[in-house]
């Protein structure tokens, strides 16, 4: 019986145990991560990055920012996941060796585009490009090889408009528009040459620009980066990242959305439309760009093709956007923290 058994069903489970790595969401990071000086929320980013290695396979990391030791940045998050790897003996919890991943961390522009060729080429599993800056670099990178677009999946974050009462703390050198409807989000950055570009028009892109402000909001974010101290190495660089930043001493991971949508067990990686940890997304250019996403408007009034028009309701825009992040919040709350007293062993 026991013969049987080997011969019938063990290749049947190392089938499916394959099929189960197999499906693991591809990700490709592009990030402005520095040690240099700003918002440390990349740093936690990619913390939380990090303590999915396990669901994702993750094909590459850039760090934008190599002037402003944005790879060593990179490497010091990776160090603290090498140790939580081996005190915690993640190689038998399926999480991917911190050889691999650093191998996979881009030391300059040139060898950014070549990971993203070799990662893009494949058309069997679509990659998650997932932006955490401005959108300059992955714009080099789809334009060496611009029929790799029908295999990426873009999320970008906070790279379409800005909110009105941002303007007055728009950094020296920036270009400020006449009308503030006008004025591009934190990571514009190089965006409209994306989006403006014909070539472009079909691929699959996932614009979370105000939604990802509901990670910021109310008291949760605190107490949430106070509990995750506890969880090893890369729970306290979670906290050391923030150490000459107090007023990011919270659980500030504003780009972490774009990991949210791929990871939350219950999304439908085909329809942003559906409510995710996320938040909830609509198409409003479901004829001339098929497989363009970004923030819900719901009950307000939104001229998506000339903002505009309707920029009197922009505020309670962002503030319906944000929400439908903030409602799903708890749940990805705990599911992180049951997540890290799964593999840590430790218990809160």
């Amino acid at each position: 019986m026991k013969k049987l058994f080997l011969a019938v069903f063990l290749p049947l489970l190392i089938l499916f145990s394959s099929c189960q790595k197999e499906s693991r969401p591809r990700v490709f990071v592009f990030t402005d991560i520095n040690i240099d000086s700003g918002d440390p929320d990349d740093r936690q980013s990619l913390i939380h990055l990090l303590w999915y290695a396990d669901e994702l396979q993750i094909e590459g990391i850039v760090p934008d920012r190599w002037q402003a030791k944005g790879y060593e940045a990179c490497m010091m998050a990776l160090k603290a996941y090498s140790k939580d790897y081996q005190l915690f003996s993640f190689n038998e919890k399926g999480f991917t060796d911190p050889r691999k991943i650093e191998e996979r961390i881009a030391k300059d522009l040139d060898q950014a585009i070549e990971l993203f060729h070799q990662a893009a080429s494949s058309s069997n599993d679509p990659l998650y490009v997932l932006i955490w800056g401005n959108m300059a670099n992955f714009g080099k990178a789809l334009k060496a090889h611009p029929e790799l677009a029908n295999n990426i999946r873009v999320i970008s974050i906070g790279t379409h408009l800005m909110m009105e009462a941002y303007r007055p703390h728009i950094p020296p050198g920036w270009e400020v528009t006449e009308k503030p409807c006008e004025q591009s989000n934190w990571n514009g950055g190089e965006r409209n040459d994306i989006y403006n570009d014909d070539r472009f028009k079909n691929m699959w892109w996932l614009e979370i620009n105000w939604t990802y402000e509901g990670m910021f909001s109310g008291d949760e974010p605190s107490e949430m980066y106070q509990k995750l101290l506890a969880y090893g190495a890369m729970g306290e660089h979670m906290i050391e990242v923030t150490k000459n930043e107090p007023w990011a001493r919270y659980f500030r991971v504003g780009d972490t959305p774009s990991v949210l949508y791929v990871i939350d067990p219950r999304q439908n990686l085909d329809d942003p439309t559906q409510s995710s940890w996320a938040g909830r997304f609509i198409k409003p250019f479901p004829s001339e760009r098929p497989n363009y996403y970004t923030d819900e408007n719901g009950p307000v009034e939104w001229d998506y093709q000339n903002p505009c028009n309707t920029w009197e309701n922009h505020v309670a825009l962002n503030q319906h956007a944000r929400s439908t992040l903030e409602n799903e919040r708890p749940d990805m709350y705990e599911s992180l923290l049951e997540k890290l007293d799964q593999i840590t062993g430790i218990r809160q």
